[in-house]
């Protein structure tokens, strides 16, 4: 599940936020990372806040939803708890006077304080892209024979790559398939290749 919330790359130097105005994670991770992290332990309910210095739609036209002079009155018009962007933002901002992000380690280069006007992406669930794509299936040996759901191999079948329940069935990370896929795929073919009976 990815949050494709970049390009343009200059959104990572806001801030992600949960419903509780709260930072889970750094903003210039990968987006995959993002998107599980949000959907999975924040219930989807997360915003991007970011300042007028950084701010741009992104590439797929999603712009903020809503723009304020102030913090506090940012949080109160996205029905954050009261008080809890404030804090979040103030600790983000003491630390980003000095390039430094010693919570959740964001790049320097992409580490400022952000400043009022603020606005404020929202990426819940049911407002932002969301990109589901489908990791793990069928579970095998490591030499590539499909199991039954006893554990025990099923004669003549064979598979490797995102067909299968390996390395990325959850968390995906771009181009360990193609790893995954190779290594793999060549343990099921030299195990074809013995097999007596191919399906």
């Amino acid at each position: 599940m990815s949050l494709p919330i970049i390009p343009p790359r200059r959104l990572i130097e806001g801030i992600i936020v949960d419903g509780n105005g709260q930072r889970f994670i750094n903003e210039d991770t990968y987006m995959g990372r993002v998107g599980q992290a949000a959907l999975y332990q924040h219930q989807a309910a997360c915003f991007l806040v970011i300042d007028e210095a950084g701010y741009e739609p992104n590439w797929m036209g999603l712009e903020a939803a809503w723009v304020c002079e102030s913090v506090e009155e940012l949080e109160a018009e996205m029905g954050l708890p009261a008080g809890s962007l404030e804090v979040t933002l103030a600790l983000y901002n003491r630390h980003a006077q000095l390039g430094a992000d010693p919570v959740f380690h964001k790049r320097p280069e992409r580490v400022r304080p952000l400043v009022p006007p603020l606005g404020a992406f929202d990426l819940r669930r049911d407002s932002a892209p969301y990109a589901p794509f489908t990791l793990g299936g069928l579970e095998t040996t490591v030499a590539g024979e499909v199991v039954d759901l006893s554990g025990v191999p099923i004669p003549g079948l064979f598979a490797a790559g995102r067909t299968t329940s390996g390395i990325c069935s959850f968390g995906y990370a771009s181009g360990l398939s193609l790893g995954d896929s190779t290594l793999f795929g060549r343990f099921a073919g030299a195990t074809a290749a013995r097999s007596a009976t191919v399906i």
